[in-house]
C-alpha cells in the first residue's frame, strides 16, 4: 500500500451505499453513457464525497491511514435521507445533504473531520484544493458531473423522470479509500481514469 516517492496519482474517501441504492444508481450511469454519452460518473464507484480528489505528500501512506482509522473507530453509522436531484454549474447529483430539513449534522462532522485527518498530508501543489476545499460541502451521489453540458441539463433531468431514483432512506456506514489513476490531471483525466480501492471501514 505504501506510496513512498512522487506520485502522479490522487486519492479521496467516498460513503458507500447500499447495493439496492448502487444498483439503481448505476443502471442511470449506464443509460447517460449509452444515450448521450456521458462517461465521467460511470468511470466511479457509485458514492457520494466525503473527501474529493487530493494529490498526496510525498512519502509512506501508512500514517495518513493511520489518521483515517482513527476517525472511522469512533464513528457510528447514521441514517441519510435523498432529497430529490439536484444541479450545479459542475453537474448534477441525489441530494443525500438534509435531513429534517437542515444540513444532516453527523454527515457534516464525518467530514470535518475526515478533511482534518487529511489536510497534513495534502501536496502543497494539489490540483484539486480549491475544487473540494473551496467550495461548500454537499453530499450528493452523483449522476453525471464534468462531462455534461450546462445547456443539456434540462433535457438530462427530463430524461431522468422515468428513472428509478432511489429514495428510500439508509444507513451511512461503510467507507472507502482510494487511490486514483490517470494520464492526464490537466486536461480530461476522466476519459483515462482508473482506480483502486485502498482500504474500506464498516462502521
Amino acid at each position: 500500500m505504501s506510496v513512498t516517492g512522487p506520485s502522479n496519482s490522487r486519492f479521496a474517501i467516498y460513503l458507500i451505499p447500499p447495493y439496492k441504492v448502487a444498483r439503481a444508481v448505476a443502471e442511470i450511469h449506464r443509460m447517460l453513457r449509452k444515450q448521450f454519452g456521458f462517461i465521467a460518473a460511470d468511470q466511479f464507484q457509485v458514492h457520494a464525497t466525503i473527501k474529493g480528489f487530493f494529490k498526496k505528500t510525498e512519502g509512506p501512506l501508512e500514517p495518513l491511514v493511520e489518521r483515517l482509522d482513527a476517525v472511522f473507530a469512533t464513528q457510528r453509522p447514521f441514517p441519510v435521507h435523498f432529497n430529490g436531484v439536484g444541479s450545479t454549474n459542475l453537474g448534477m447529483g441525489l441530494d443525500i445533504f438534509r435531513i429534517a430539513g437542515g444540513a444532516n449534522p453527523e454527515m457534516v462532522a464525518l467530514r470535518e473531520r475526515v478533511v482534518d485527518a487529511v489536510r497534513p498530508f495534502i501536496a502543497p501543489d494539489c490540483d484539486f484544493v480549491e475544487e473540494d476545499l473551496g467550495q461548500p460541502f454537499w453530499a450528493h451521489i452523483t449522476l453525471a458531473f464534468r462531462d455534461i453540458p450546462l445547456t443539456m441539463q434540462d433535457e438530462v433531468l427530463d430524461y431522468l423522470r422515468e428513472a428509478p431514483l432511489p429514495a428510500e432512506p439508509f444507513v451511512a456506514d461503510t467507507f472507502h479509500f482510494l487511490e486514483f489513476f490517470s494520464q492526464d490531471w490537466e486536461g480530461d483525466w476522466e476519459r483515462t481514469l482508473t482506480w483502486r480501492l485502498l482500504k474500506s471501514w464498516r462502521v
